[in-house]
């Protein structure tokens, strides 16, 4: 009976001694950082809309634009460097519908913002959607790829990562 205990005690022994003794960097599962993207498409306040140029349209009204909101959100930046994100550009795509000569792609901005390991990446622009349905919108929008890279500090090790743009899209009603 002693030995069978003195055998258990050992193996747990062994265990635990191999286990602390593991080179598997345990750390680096939490180094990875937690990516979110979202996109919202929304109605023009009356003050967004007083600064929207449209004297080149017949008739423009308020409702015929959306406010197009692209957010890309990276937590857990402080174990990573050399952190890169490049957000579609649509212009091109809005402006080049399939036997659409109108002109889409408003005008547009965007921020990039760091706070305490997190960074938040931001493009807004306007579109005018007259004769658009969301579908349409949300088809044009998955066109575009959120491309990330970025280099975990404990490993050395570059990871890649690419996101689509529609990804979480919600459309806010009038």
């Amino acid at each position: 009976m002693k030995k069978k205990a003195f055998g258990v005690v050992y193996a747990l022994l062994m265990l635990f001694i191999l286990s602390a003794c593991s080179t598997e960097n345990v750390v680096t599962n939490k180094s990875e950082p937690e990516v979110s993207v979202s996109t919202t498409v929304k109605p023009l306040t009356k003050k967004e809309f007083s600064n929207v140029e449209t004297s080149e349209l017949t008739n423009p009204s308020r409702e015929a634009f959306r406010s197009v909101r692209m957010i890309l959100t990276l937590r857990g930046t402080d174990s990573l460097s050399d952190i890169q994100v490049k957000l579609p550009h649509y212009r091109e795509a809005f402006n080049n519908i399939k036997d659409d000569q109108q002109i889409r792609y408003w005008f547009g901005s965007g921020a990039d913002e760091e706070q305490e390991n997190k960074n938040i990446y931001t493009r807004e622009f306007v579109l005018y959607m007259k004769g658009l349905n969301d579908k349409q919108i949300k088809e044009i929008l998955a066109t575009g790829k959120i491309k990330t890279s970025w280099v975990l500090k404990d490993t050395k090790t570059k990871v890649q990562a690419e996101f689509d743009a529609d990804e979480n899209i919600e459309f806010e009603a009038k």
